[in-house]
């Protein structure tokens, strides 16, 4: 009899669910079934840019597991595309980023973090929770200080610093050799900022490639102009900053 496999952490949940061929009727289309573990481990790998070891930790399964669900996933998308059937984005055993914590009584230490006899969640909690508590922070910054000003550009910010609500401690992550790229400049620093951990991003105004990449990690994205990394903080935790539901400036900006 095989093991049961651990429900894979699982942080977005997509709005379109089939796709098909155009000008092929459905009913004599064959259809491919892609799993939501299979397109968390895409979203993480390929859009996010997460190493294998980054992403494997983030859905709480082994780096082997995590490669075999993407090749899988790629399989899939590539048996789709070439020989012209729907895609179909279906079941999988998932559960969500924020689902119980304990080692897994088959893979101890691979990192999966459901308690043994615990149930999985069906597919409709796996939604962002609104209003639960950010316990890490990342703000863009000026000088790395919490007196300083926010820098009011995402992904060209001089600084972003990391904060912990619960602890009050902050570090800062150098964004230096953003501040000149040509291109990508928001994608990166956004790649740094969800590899740090941080569950909101706060700072004056968001690209849309940028925005793009934050929203399908899962990440809430804040805007803050005109004042400190300090009133900003504090603006956040009483509620007080506008939350953002897309990019406000173009590209390069």
């Amino acid at each position: 009899m095989p093991r049961p496999t651990c429900p894979r952490r699982v942080g977005f949940s997509p709005n379109v669910t089939y796709f098909k061929p155009a000008g092929t009727p459905m009913g004599i289309l064959e259809e491919v079934l892609l799993g939501r573990d299979e397109v968390e481990a895409i979203r993480l790998k390929n859009l996010i840019g997460l190493s294998q070891e980054e992403a494997a930790a983030q859905m709480g399964v082994s780096q082997p597991t995590f490669h075999r669900l993407l090749l899988s996933a790629h399989q899939k998308l590539t048996d789709a595309v070439v020989n012209g059937k729907a895609l179909r984005i279906e079941g999988g055993n998932i559960t969500s980023v924020e689902g119980p914590t304990g080692p897994c009584r088959w893979k101890q230490g691979w990192g999966c973090r459901m308690k043994p006899g615990a149930r999985v969640r069906p597919e409709e909690d796996n939604l962002p929770q609104e209003g639960k508590k950010t316990m890490k922070l990342a703000i863009t910054s000026m000088d790395g200080t919490l007196e300083g000003k926010v820098d009011e550009r995402f992904g060209r910010a001089r600084r972003i610093i990391l904060y912990d609500t619960e602890t009050k401690e902050h570090s800062v992550i150098d964004n230096g050799t953003n501040l000149n790229a040509a291109q990508g400049a928001g994608i990166q620093a956004a790649q740094n900022v969800v590899r740090s951990g941080a569950k909101a991003i706060i700072s004056g105004h968001f690209g849309p490639k940028a925005f793009q990449v934050i929203r399908m990690a899962g990440l809430d994205v804040y805007s803050a102009t005109n004042m400190s990394v300090k009133e900003a903080i504090e603006g956040f935790e009483t509620g007080k900053l506008e939350k953002l539901s897309g990019a406000d400036v173009q590209s390069h900006w």
